[in-house]
């Protein structure tokens, strides 16, 4: 329950408003009692310049406000603006790395914050203060200037998030730390070739009642349940996987008879999260899929920059490089003593590698820029590479020469192309 309301709230592009609001609200409130003098007079305490009398501070408050709301308005404007270019330079699945930008969304509620501080200070301006000097006027025109300052960052930085080479970095960056954790995962188990299973009488296939993406799961929680059952449990899907309605997820191992009643299935369903959409919280693929769709909408006739393209395509050479010296099969956390065992499916870098090109492979096969990308991203992704998976990484650019172009297998192009893919051997 609690990951599905951090997915909502990631997702959420008003809950920066909304705090920032609910702040103001609370600072204008607080303005008013101090102006009000119910419990001490603050013209004791601060500088007399900062009191205005109060048909002064409504004029200026009334400015404040109209001029924030028409910030506000520019501000949201600008951001639609944004996400719609997002989605036809980029891809679709980019609109949420923009929408999430805390920076974005922040100065958003800035403003609207502001907005809401003025009328609500207007608003309490009654005649019973008329005969105090106040000082929410001098807090309106400290925030106004605030928010002048806060509009120029606002501007430098959808300036910088419109560019395609911030949001690729923002995506590999994103991508890399996910591998990291991946790998810290892997560092707590062990990985297997086989299961290690053919001793188990007992087994239970646990199956999903919902039907969308696997956005996170709770690995701790699962060993728990495994704990207390003294069984071992099988996760028979992978991160980021689109699951249909009873599709079997879990399947529970035991020497021995056990009893899996509907509470326990509910709780360790529990341990996963499903959704509509697919999220970078645990997923590394997704973000590395958004990088292809970018390179594929630069290759496109409609876009046609090579360029980015090859950017990416580099980027992806070198997010394959962080897991190409992981080997596939499956991670097993065991635990002897108590003779259980939690197992999940680890990547397979021959399916990363072919499902990261074959899109580009396809769109790409007559542009000889991007044909050597390619292969200069397989040589990145070899430098840190076992041996195994050196040899699939030297299968799949025999694969890429077989599908290039015939037009690129003469002349200078040809030879080019052919000393960047000898150069991986």
């Amino acid at each position: 329950m609690i990951n599905k309301i951090l997915i909502k709230i990631k997702r959420s592009i008003w809950i920066y408003p909304i705090s920032y609001s609910t702040m103001s609200l609370i600072v204008a409130v607080f303005i008013i009692i101090i102006d009000s003098r119910l419990f001490f007079n603050v013209e004791n305490y601060l500088p007399k310049v900062l009191f205005t009398s109060v048909d002064l501070a409504k004029t200026i408050l009334a400015t404040i406000a109209g001029s924030l709301l028409t910030m506000t308005t520019f501000t949201f404007t600008i951001t639609m603006v944004v996400l719609t270019m997002y989605s036809s330079q980029f891809s679709l699945r980019t609109l949420e790395n923009f929408i999430s930008d805390k920076t974005t969304m922040k100065i958003l509620g800035v403003f609207m914050g502001g907005f809401i501080y003025s009328i609500s200070s207007l608003l309490f301006m009654r005649a019973a203060i008329s005969e105090y000097m106040v000082i929410s006027a001098t807090i309106g025109v400290i925030y106004s200037i605030t928010c002048l300052a806060y509009f120029a960052i606002f501007i430098h930085h959808v300036a910088a998030l419109i560019q395609a080479e911030n949001l690729i970095d923002s995506l590999y960056r994103g991508s890399m730390e996910r591998i990291n954790e991946y790998k810290g995962l892997l560092k707590k188990g062990a990985i297997r070739e086989n299961m290690g299973l053919e001793d188990y009488k007992f087994v239970f296939k646990l199956t999903n009642d919902q039907i969308g993406y696997i956005q996170l799961v709770d690995h701790l929680k699962i060993h728990i349940i495994a704990k207390d059952l003294s069984a071992t449990i099988v996760f028979e899907k992978v991160i980021g996987q689109f699951v249909t309605e009873n599709a079997v997820v879990f399947s529970i191992y035991s020497k021995d008879n056990i009893t899996i009643d509907e509470e326990l299935s509910k709780k360790l369903l529990n341990c996963i999260t499903i959704g509509k959409y697919r999220n970078e919280l645990q997923d590394f693929d997704f973000s590395m899929q958004k990088i292809v769709e970018i390179a594929l909408r630069a290759i496109s006739s409609g876009v046609n920059d090579p360029n980015t393209a090859n950017h990416c395509i580099r980027i992806l050479g070198v997010l394959l490089g962080l897991i190409s010296d992981l080997e596939n099969g499956y991670i097993v956390f065991e635990d002897d003593e108590e003779n259980l065992k939690v197992v999940f499916e680890a990547i397979d870098f021959e399916k990363e590698l072919y499902f990261t090109f074959y899109q580009i492979v396809n769109y790409g096969k007559c542009d000889v820029s991007i044909v050597l990308s390619i292969f200069k991203a397989l040589r990145y992704a070899m430098e840190n590479a076992t041996d195994k998976n050196k040899g699939i990484i030297i299968c799949f650019a025999d694969y890429v020469w077989d599908h290039i172009d015939k037009s690129l297998k003469k002349g200078l192009d040809y030879n080019v192309l052919k000393y960047e893919k000898e150069a991986l051997k």
